[in-house]
């Protein structure tokens, strides 16, 4: 082994809960990282890290090493370790008791890859998010059908609770896509129960057109791939309540979205409604990176 590499377990370099079948990318995501790992890379590789933002505790580590360039600041996040991980154990899932190598050169290739005044954090965000949005995709994606369904049962049950404790008579929601929490029978209770619902047609520049959904087998094709009532006509009223789906979400709130910007928009001209996340449990992060004009909903149900 060269003398720059030292050789670690995942408990070395996460806190970690116990898990005999392994740790996803999804699973470590949601973890922080160890602070004797901090300080052994720190000690190792001649790195000062300093306390970074409130916000970005437990994903990112700072380092000052004016040697790599003056007058900024090295840095890698949580995503990075994940990557180092990950590509030198192939596989999906990641044992606790596994060894990963980490060496300068890694500290190196980030280095040279990306850096970030230590007054701009936020030349530094989009990229975190970009990494996050990938593994939570994937992660997503690779969940099975069966539980995905098990889970939104159980979600879409909760919200209806929400809905009859809150008198709900106007709801809007996401229409479910892919590997998104399936809200679609949720929302077939709510128009059987004479409930207003109003779904979200997606426009260029970030713009959406709010339709109200009255057969759910009434669908047409927009753009991105998306989907929207057919033959409906536009609401420009107010919501008892806004269903919002996401990549991650913090408990407080926080939500790491697709990247468009079309809800934060959206959420921030309705003020007034109640505004809930829906996302699998594996979906709900100690921290989500964020910028100034992310909107946090009122309350996250998985």
């Amino acid at each position: 082994m060269a003398a720059d590499n030292i050789g670690l377990t995942l408990t070395d370099i996460f806190i970690l809960k116990p898990d005999s079948s392994g740790f996803s990318k999804a699973m470590l995501s949601a973890s922080s990282l160890n602070p004797k790992f901090i300080q052994l890379v720190a000690n190792k590789f001649d790195l000062q890290f300093v306390s970074p933002d409130q916000e970005f505790s437990g994903n990112t580590c700072f380092a000052q090493n004016d040697s790599l360039l003056p007058g900024y600041k090295q840095f890698f996040t949580k995503a990075d370790v994940l990557n180092i991980v990950f590509k030198q154990h192939n596989k999906k899932r990641v044992k606790a008791d596994e060894m990963v190598h980490i060496s300068s050169h890694d500290f190196n290739q980030l280095q040279s890859e990306s850096f970030m005044n230590e007054n701009d954090v936020s030349l530094y965000i989009p990229d975190q998010k970009k990494k996050l949005r990938k593994i939570m995709l994937e992660e997503r994606d690779s969940m099975p059908r069966s539980e995905r369904n098990a889970l939104s049962e159980n979600i879409c049950d909760q919200i209806w609770s929400l809905i009859r404790e809150r008198n709900v008579k106007v709801l809007h929601s996401f229409l479910t896509m892919g590997s998104e929490v399936n809200v679609l029978p949720l929302l077939q209770k709510a128009l059987d129960a004479n409930i207003t619902v109003v779904a979200p047609k997606t426009l260029k520049k970030r713009k959406m057109q709010n339709l109200i959904l009255s057969d759910m087998q009434k669908m047409e094709a927009g753009v991105f791939n998306t989907y929207h009532p057919a033959d409906a006509d536009e609401y420009t009223g107010q919501y008892d309540l806004i269903i919002v789906a996401g990549l991650a979400f913090q408990n407080n709130g926080y939500r790491l979205g697709y990247g468009g910007g079309y809800y934060d928009t959206f959420l921030a001209k309705h003020k007034n409604a109640c505004k809930v996340g829906v996302c699998y449990p594996f979906q709900i992060l100690e921290k989500v990176p964020l910028e100034e004009h992310d909107i946090k909903v009122d309350q996250v149900i998985y």
